[in-house]
């Protein structure tokens, strides 16, 4: 079973995630991007759902990104977005994210997303 780490300092948008996605996928969850980056090393996930936004004086999704990256450049990473941060998400595929999902979710959406990078 493929592995998914969900990191987002949201325990409600970690649960509607998860929700979505465990039965298919394991899933890992990480509420900080400190515990995020551990998870990565520790779970190696086939796929990581992070969230661009975490706490004031935590590591921003962005840095895990860059971090990851530098790391592991072949990981495969989907930032989670609210709306109107298309010039952060710009940002975030050239460091390497692969795509992106818009909060509120959409169940069909976030599946095929996920999907389209573990098939």
């Amino acid at each position: 079973m493929k592995k998914i780490l969900i990191a987002d300092d949201s325990l409600f948008m970690r649960k509607i995630l998860s929700d979505i996605l465990s039965g298919t996928y394991q899933i890992v969850e990480a509420a900080t991007g400190a515990e995020a980056k551990e998870q990565i090393k520790k779970e190696k996930p086939d796929l990581i759902l992070l969230d661009i936004i975490m706490p004031e004086g935590e590591e921003t999704g962005i840095r895990v990104l860059e971090d990851t990256m530098k790391a592991a450049p072949k990981t495969r990473v989907i930032m989670i977005s609210a709306v109107g941060q298309e010039t952060i998400l710009d940002e975030c595929k050239k460091l390497g994210a692969v795509d992106y999902i818009v909060k509120p979710f959409d169940k069909k959406t976030v599946i095929s997303t996920v999907r389209k990078y573990l098939s």
